[in-house]
């Protein structure tokens, strides 16, 4: 197949972004301001790259008082503010990057973030300009279509997904397409546990990415 027809798509928090740089301090700031203590870093880093409204679920169970109300706003500001001041990548993404763009493959982003967010932080990362394709968080509020909407518009013979968590891995799945867990990112050890391929640093990918494609006949 031409290496133009495989889309490598990736997630960001934890696959591109080293997160918790600025999240942690987010987190507890919004939910100290609101009254909410006795979170650890540890559950705060392994909130990063989940769902926006399961993280409100954690937090606050099924309560949506103004609490709940005034924390969304507050940790949208301060983790925009964190992002804009202090974003940064993980090591050997771009290396990582640059050789998948040599190899001829487009590259796409897909992730619970809106699109608007994407655009920040891809910049802030100086990643932006790698990536053909930037697919946000849609109505239905869940990764898998999300996923399905950028595939059903791209059309690839080859689509791989990459990230570092299990909704990364069920949007895969569902969409039935390869995945690839990246296990330097913040999810825990047995949501990738069961993965065909992993990576330990990001500068893996390439040479996984290639395995994947070979194993499918390969790209001219």
């Amino acid at each position: 197949m031409e290496s133009s027809k495989v889309i490598v798509i990736f997630d960001v928090d934890g696959t591109i972004n080293q997160t918790e740089v600025y999240a942690v301090k987010a987190y507890r700031k919004a939910l100290e301001e609101v009254g909410k203590t006795g979170f650890s870093d540890k559950e705060f880093i392994e909130r990063i790259g989940a769902p926006f409204e399961q993280d409100v679920r954690y937090f606050f169970g099924e309560n949506q008082s103004e609490q709940v109300e005034m924390f969304k706003t507050l940790i949208h500001k301060y983790w925009i503010d964190g992002m804009k001041e202090s974003a940064k990548t993980f090591e050997g993404i771009h290396q990582m990057l640059e050789e998948l763009k040599e190899k001829g493959y487009k590259l796409a982003i897909c992730s619970n973030a809106s699109k608007w967010e994407l655009d920040v932080i891809l910049r802030k990362l100086e990643v932006n300009d790698y990536f053909d394709v930037i697919q946000g968080v849609t109505e239905k509020n869940n990764k898998k279509y999300s996923l399905e909407e950028l595939l059903l518009r791209e059309k690839p013979e080859l689509a791989i997904m990459v990230g570092d968590r299990s909704y990364d891995k069920e949007a895969a799945r569902y969409n039935q397409i390869p995945f690839v867990g990246c296990k330097y990112g913040y999810g825990k050890p047995e949501e990738l546990s069961d993965c065909k391929y992993s990576v330990e640093t990001a500068l893996e990918l390439s040479r996984i990415i290639d395995e994947i494609i070979s194993a499918r006949g390969g790209a001219d």
